[in-house]
This record gives structure tokens, C-alpha cells and sequence, in this order.
């Protein structure tokens, strides 16, 4: 029995070696107070504390840092505190004592859309569905719409055998037209939405072409708008296109080249230069000057030019690709 109790207490002796107690486990825990001075500058509405001091050398770096959060915790907590369902809470303060800047503009209000107005004269209120709906066919929760959703998979198995109704083309492709039909639903829902935007931001959406059912004429600026997308139809946005007799090519918009970025160095020389001549008193640009005398000079030149090859959007004009010559006045060689 002795022997017995011998070798257990040199197990216990073992084990305390090989399994130290830890230090972390022993230790009692922190005080909430801070061991050094309060010189912080607090912004509560922020949660936030600022302090101007140099920060400390590394070994004491963890230590000071606790000391700071806990003076900002300690200061939450002297705020006046009420009891809500999810606990207790502090009301923070109002005023602040920084401005931290953003980093983007405040968003702006979104404009309402012609449905949003729609809902709102009439009292209606927007109802959450739920995403998933039971498929009574296949016994199984679907999308409600979307991928593999029951609405898709009851339109395919409508569409799995078609009736030719009367007067259609026996021949035809039903499910061609159908797509065709649905993709042009898709596009007219788009416009829907493009114009309900143009709207909420105060403008009006012109049509390409003027409703003409109710016997209304196309008028000068329909005719105008036409003419315009019509120029702009083709894959040179007009650019090889044959000009009829007195068209207009004023009606598109140029667009405005972006010059290319300037290096600060240019951009100073630049100004280095104009400051230059201001301080010496030369008003007028002799590089300019010479090089618009240069340009009355050669004036005539491309005016005589002009009237034999003609210009764009004047009488005359032929076509300007290479490939198919001029139409006007080409003679053929016999």
C-alpha cells in the first residue's frame, strides 16, 4: 500500500512539471480606471477621443493604448442611461466637436418615378412577396421568377405543343415570333424605365417619330428629331453617308475633345510664360499673330477649294468613301 501511495505522489510531481499553471488564468482582472493622466479630447457624438501627446516607446505602447479606451469607456458610461427592450442604453450628445470630412458628396434625394406618384395618389403601399413560391406540379419550393423559376417552367410546358389559330402562316415559326414578341416586351418595359427617369428629373422624353393614329401631322420638329436619329442610324454615324440637297448637318451635337492630361511641370512653364509676358508688357501673341496671317493668306486657296471639291452640307456633295468613287458626275469609261 505504501509503495502504491509512493508512486502516485511521484506521478502528482510529474504532472506539475509537465503542466504548468497558467499565468493568464491567475490573474485577477483589470481595474476600469487608467493609470495615466486624462488629457484626452472627446467627441462622443463621434465615438471618439483624440489625444495630441507623442505616442509612448514600444513597451509601453499596449498598455497605454487600454488606458485610452477605457478613459473613453469610462466617459460613455458617465452619460445618463435609461433601460430599453434590448438593454441598457446612453442618449449621446448632439453637438460635435469635429467636422470629419466625407469622403463623396451627400447622396441626393431620387427623384420619384410615374408608378411611385401613381401609388401615393391613390393610398397604395408596396407589398414584400416572398422570394420562393410551391410549385404545385413538381411538389417542390421554386423561384418566383428568375432561373428555374415555376413561371418559366409553366410557360415551357404551355409552349410545348402550339395550335396554328386561323389566319396565321402554317409554315411560320411560332416560337420564334413568340421570342421575338417577348424581347420587344422587354425592350418597351426598358424605355418605360428610361422615361420614367427623364421624368423624375423634371425633363420630357422626345419619340423618334411622332404618333400619326390620331390623324395629328409630323410637324417641323418631328420632321427635325427624324432626320437627326437618322443620320446617326448607320455604322459611320454618317460619316460615308450620301447628303441630299440642302440637308441640314447642324442638328447633331459635336462632341468636345478631352485634351490630354498636363504634367505639373508643363502646367507651371505654362504659367511661368504667360506671367512672363504680362510682367513685360506684350499684349498681343507674335507666334498667334503670324500664324493667323498665315491662315488669311491661304484664305482664298481653300476657298477656291471648297468650291470645286464642296464641303459638307452644301449642293453637290458626292460620296466620300474610296471604295465607291463619286456618285455625282463619275463617268464611265468605254
Amino acid at each position: 500500500g505504501g509503495f502504491g501511495d509512493k508512486g502516485k505522489g511521484k506521478a502528482k510531481g510529474k504532472g506539475k512539471k509537465a503542466q504548468p499553471k497558467d499565468k493568464a488564468q491567475g490573474e485577477p482582472p483589470k481595474a476600469a480606471t487608467a493609470a495615466r493622466e486624462d488629457n484626452l479630447t472627446y467627441d462622443l457624438k463621434h465615438l471618439a477621443a483624440y489625444d495630441i501627446a507623442p505616442l509612448p516607446s514600444a513597451a509601453e505602447f499596449l498598455a497605454y493604448t487600454r488606458d485610452s479606451v477605457q478613459l473613453l469607456v469610462n466617459r460613455l458610461f458617465s452619460l445618463e442611461k435609461k433601460r430599453i427592450e434590448e438593454g441598457m442604453v446612453v442618449e449621446l450628445p448632439s453637438d460635435e466637436l469635429f467636422k470629419l470630412p466625407r469622403q463623396k458628396v451627400l447622396p441626393k434625394e431620387k427623384p420619384k418615378t410615374r408608378f411611385q406618384k401613381f401609388m401615393e395618389e391613390r393610398n397604395m403601399r408596396k407589398r414584400k412577396r416572398s422570394r420562393l413560391v410551391f410549385d404545385e406540379a413538381s411538389g417542390d419550393w421554386k423561384p418566383r421568377w428568375g432561373y428555374k423559376s415555376a413561371k418559366k417552367d409553366k410557360e415551357r410546358a404551355e409552349q410545348a405543343i402550339y395550335e396554328v389559330k386561323k389566319g396565321e402562316d402554317p409554315d411560320a415559326n411560332p416560337f420564334d415570333r413568340m421570342r421575338t414578341e417577348k424581347k420587344l416586351l422587354i425592350a418597351r418595359q426598358k424605355m418605360r424605365e428610361v422615361r420614367n427617369k427623364v421624368e423624375a428629373a423634371g425633363g420630357k422624353m422626345r419619340a423618334s417619330i411622332p404618333d400619326l393614329s390620331d390623324g395629328r401631322k409630323r410637324g417641323k420638329e418631328g420632321l427635325k428629331e427624324v432626320l437627326r436619329r437618322a443620320q446617326l442610324s448607320s455604322g459611320s454615324r454618317g460619316k460615308f453617308d450620301h447628303l441630299a440637297a440642302n440637308e441640314a448637318t447642324n442638328l447633331n451635337k459635336k462632341r468636345q475633345k478631352v485634351g490630354a492630361p498636363v504634367s505639373g511641370e508643363k502646367e507651371r512653364d505654362r504659367y511661368l510664360k504667360a506671367a512672363g509676358k504680362v510682367l513685360s508688357g506684350q499684349t498681343v501673341d507674335s507666334d498667334k499673330a503670324a500664324k493667323i496671317g498665315r491662315q488669311q493668306a491661304q484664305g482664298t486657296k481653300l476657298a477656291r477649294k471648297a468650291k470645286v471639291k464642296g464641303v459638307k452640307g452644301t449642293p453637290g456633295k458626292g460620296r466620300r468613301s474610296k471604295q465607291g468613287g463619286r456618285q455625282r458626275g463619275h463617268k464611265i469609261k468605254k
